[in-house]
């Protein structure tokens, strides 16, 4: 199979997503590289059908393909596995896979169906319950029953769109066996990716776009400086952090005895200086996400948060950012203006539309978010996203509840997030997030919980700590 992708451009208003991009692939895995905001996912909803580019053609195996009809696509065996997860989340992991698959009518027979489906997860060695609902699947669970949706359906080309943003190492490992083996197969993988480290263990060449532009095309074996030197025009920090700050006030962790280890103890107390930052670490499927949101809804657990003067935290005083930008953070359908004004409706009964917009500017070029006014959601990538809901952080002074907040992001980007976030230490009452990547946990906590399943398993100063005691933690090592 060969994809022949010739002079695509694509503008949303003023702003350029793709000029004349042109890049052959003939076979193997081929990575997508660029900043974010470089103009990747916009070429991922091109070739997929979402969108229909300004200009340009694209060909497969020599055949024209009908752009911006993501039926043409899929009949031509293109298949794109989200950064976020397009399923159902009321319905059974079956269900959610019988939805769009190919078969002419699969009820006529839904246990042969039901067997066809049984042993393709198999045959890629993915246990999951068919009966269970969707929703309650993790991240990288759901996108690993997408991906074998897509291989029923006949993929020929599959598009991954930052995959394992939400796997566990198994499941990484996993997926990159499959995808090998995929190739033998004569299907082509587009891999698009962040971490270099994925790019150089699996990948054969690649595209680096730079501003909507192709800048360069490499084969393995790649040079991990050369290409950063290539994406980014600064890769050093320009907000100086604040890691060294204390303060006087203090606030207090309340762990739920039922919480720790897994066992009904009595509850255990915590005490730490405003302006800590606390890392919550897990492995994928853990409940690390759960408890950073338990902290705002105390939906499933009594461990929360106490002032020491006891006064009661209202819950202006939280901002809860969660993982999954689309179906929970952001509206798709309204764009990145409308989002500013729902911002300051919090504030006020009464809108003013130019204030609104000087202040959207304002958080535009601060946390460098590749948008116009106009722009909707649904166009943003992955990044843009990111940053959007990070630009809605409440001024005043907080407490920051964080799911993955770098998630999609490339280093550079997350590195300069950081630094936004880091400076806010010395105004903020307590700054919570959590991640599966323990070196990011390790680079900005000052405290670490430490969470294996559904159980806290240590909170602790970082300074107290080693790397490798939370590695083992998290993994249930204790």
């Amino acid at each position: 199979m060969k994809i022949e992708i010739k002079n695509i451009s694509k503008k949303f208003g003023n702003l350029v997503a793709n000029s004349e991009i042109n890049i052959s692939i003939n076979n193997g895995i081929h990575a997508l590289l660029g900043e974010n905001g470089a103009g990747k996912s916009t070429l991922v909803k091109i070739i997929s059908g979402q969108i229909a580019p300004d200009n340009g053609e694209i060909l497969i195996d020599r055949e024209k393909l009908i752009l911006g009809s993501p039926i043409e696509s899929i009949n031509s065996g293109v298949g794109l596995l989200n950064q976020d997860p397009l399923d159902f989340g009321n319905l059974s992991v079956l269900e959610t896979f019988l939805v769009g698959i190919k078969d002419a009518n699969p009820y006529r027979n839904l246990k042969q169906t039901k067997e066809n489906i049984l042993r393709i997860f198999q045959k890629y060695k993915i246990n999951i319950d068919f009966s269970q609902k969707t929703k309650n699947l993790s991240i990288g669970e759901r996108q690993q029953v997408e991906l074998l949706r897509l291989l029923y359906n006949g993929a020929k080309l599959i598009i991954l769109d930052e995959p394992t943003s939400a796997f566990s190492l198994e499941q990484k490992k996993m997926m990159f066996e499959t995808l090998r083996s995929l190739t033998k197969e004569g299907i082509i993988i587009i891999f698009v990716s962040h971490k270099l480290d994925e790019i150089i263990e699996l990948c054969d060449t690649a595209t680096i776009l730079k501003s909507g532009s192709v800048i360069h095309s490499i084969s393995k074996p790649f040079d991990s400086q050369d290409i950063i030197e290539k994406m980014f025009e600064n890769t050093s920090s320009k907000i100086k952090r604040d890691k060294t700050f204390t303060n006087e006030n203090n606030f207090t962790i309340l762990v739920s005895g039922k919480d720790f280890l897994g066992r009904n103890t009595e509850d255990i107390e915590h005490r730490f200086s405003y302006g800590s930052v606390i890392g919550i670490a897990g492995l994928q499927g853990s409940s690390n996400d759960s408890y950073i949101k338990n902290f705002f809804t105390n939906e499933f657990s009594k461990t929360k948060l106490v002032l020491d003067s006891k006064v009661t935290i209202p819950k202006k005083t939280y901002y809860y950012m969660p993982s999954d930008r689309i179906e929970k953070g952001l509206f798709r359908d309204l764009n990145v203006l409308e989002h500013f004004g729902l911002f300051k409706s919090s504030e006020t009964r009464f809108l003013n539309w130019n204030k609104i917009k000087n202040i959207s500017s304002k958080k535009i070029k601060k946390f460098n978010i590749r948008a116009n006014f106009s722009n909707e959601v649904s166009e943003l990538s992955g990044g843009n996203q990111q940053r959007l809901m990070l630009s809605l952080m409440p001024e005043n002074q907080s407490i920051l509840l964080l799911e993955q907040p770098t998630r999609g992001l490339d280093f550079n980007s997350a590195e300069n997030i950081w630094e936004m976030i880091l400076s806010r230490k010395s105004k903020d009452i307590a700054i919570f997030f959590s991640s599966t990547d323990i070196d990011e946990i390790w680079e900005y906590s000052d405290i670490v919980i430490s969470v294996s399943g559904k159980s806290i398993v240590n909170i602790n100063y970082k300074k107290e700590l080693t790397k490798d005691k939370v590695i083992n933690y998290v993994s249930g090592i204790v």
